[in-house]
């Protein structure tokens, strides 16, 4: 293995759906990221389609450019899965039929209640020499090959949630081990309220203040990160760049960790309160109550939610006063504070979140344009509300108002903890 070669990693990632664009590759999103985080330089990501020859070609360039190579997709029992074959021609081995890699196979059908086919016999026929990543989720094994004197080749299965899990609980401790350096140092600061110039002119002056620390930013509609990396010599100074950051950011930052998002730093604040929500959602339509049962745990502080998008639902479901809807419209302050109000004494929850608004492409006015949006929240440290002017397109403007309202929820779970 040649010097240049340590530490760096290549993705392959195959597919005619891909190339095609009928399927978004996150794979390779994940995988970067997820290899960036112990150490490794992603040098770079190539898709081959459905070809043998292709996806050969694709291995070899990878194994010569990089130490640890991930593969993603054709481990599954078509005629178009073909990652198995093609790794045995790109490293030069046999293929040969593997019984423990069939009885995987065999305990997922049995698990699932179905019953084999003879086509998938073949997600055990696998290059010689390989060894076996147990699928705890899907049928298909994935494996991993020996390249060159110290690099490794892992092949998983193309279904995003069945190729995590295996990444995570199998594959990463082995690429780690390949490391000859500790991981760097990386801390990612997550937040609402600031833009990425002012946040620049915030704390453009760290990288001055310590040079050993890199300081990066990323727009992530709706929030936006600020990362702070340095090498593992560097604790002290990236400690003292951190502390900067968390007071000049104060309570626009949500959340210091890469999987904590939004929604769940609500529900630690709610846990802790021992409190509960309930939802009224208009233009959002079910948005937040998405955002929210995706946390795990989420039914210890979510109540119930309700989607009124007509003017009769708010009416009939959350008690919205007819006289308000005509004198003020849907969206309105007055509305929003009715909907909120309606949906925590409907729910008899400690606080009520309420949204609505015009997300387009239609239906705005010279008054109430497209992207007008009316936010509510209601609870023990009062009621607040806000509108805004969210300026993008129709699903956007729906995550961004989301986003906000569970936002403007935070701050006041923060307000009443004082």
């Amino acid at each position: 293995m040649v010097d240049s070669l340590q530490q760096s990693a290549f993705i392959v990632s195959q597919g005619e759906e891909i190339l095609t664009g009928q399927t978004i590759d996150t794979n390779a999103n994940f995988l970067c990221d997820r290899l960036t985080r112990i150490g490794f330089r992603v040098r770079g990501v190539i898709t081959a389609g459905d070809h043998i020859e292709e996806i050969a070609g694709a291995l070899r360039l990878a194994s010569e450019r990089a130490q640890a190579v991930v593969c993603t997709g054709g481990l599954g029992p078509t005629d178009d899965d073909h990652t198995a074959q093609a790794a045995a021609l790109a490293f030069d081995q046999q293929l040969s039929f593997y019984p423990d890699a069939m009885e995987q196979v065999a305990q997922r059908f049995v698990a699932a209640g179905r019953e084999l086919a003879q086509s998938d016999r073949r997600q055990a026929i696998l290059p010689e020499g390989c060894q076996l990543i147990e699928n705890l989720l899907g049928t298909a094994p994935g494996f991993s090959l020996k390249h060159g004197e110290q690099g490794r080749c892992w092949f998983l299965p193309g279904v995003p949630s069945e190729m995590k899990a295996m990444w995570r609980q199998q594959v990463e401790p082995e690429a780690a081990a390949l490391l000859q350096t500790p991981a760097p140092l990386r801390l990612v600061f997550r937040t609402l309220g600031k833009g990425e110039s002012k946040l620049q002119d915030m704390l453009g002056d760290l990288p001055e203040r310590f040079p050993a620390v890199n300081l990066g930013f990323r727009a992530h509609m709706p929030e936006n990160q600020i990362k702070l990396v340095a090498d593992a010599t560097e604790q002290q100074q990236l400690n003292e760049a951190a502390d900067i950051v968390r007071q000049r950011l104060g309570k626009d930052l949500f959340s210091e960790s890469e999987d904590i998002g939004l929604a769940e730093s609500v529900g630690k604040l709610l846990l802790t309160r021992g409190e509960r929500i309930a939802l009224a959602e208009s233009c959002t339509g079910g948005l937040i109550g998405h955002m929210c049962v995706s946390v795990p745990g989420s039914s210890g502080w979510l109540e119930r939610g309700f989607v009124t998008y007509s003017n009769a639902a708010k009416i009939e479901l959350l008690g919205v006063s007819e006289t308000t809807l005509k004198s003020h419209g849907a969206v309105s302050e007055e509305t929003a504070i009715e909907m909120a109000t309606g949906a925590l004494n409907a729910a008899s929850t400690e606080w009520g979140i309420a949204v609505t608004g015009i997300a387009g492409p239609g239906g705005g006015s010279v008054a109430k344009p497209v992207g007008s949006t009316c936010i509510a929240v209601c609870g023990p440290s009062g009621t607040r509300v806000r509108s805004f002017k969210l300026r993008r397109d129709r699903n956007s403007n729906r995550l961004r108002a989301a986003s906000l309202a569970l936002d403007m929820l935070r701050r006041q779970l923060l307000r009443a903890g004082q």
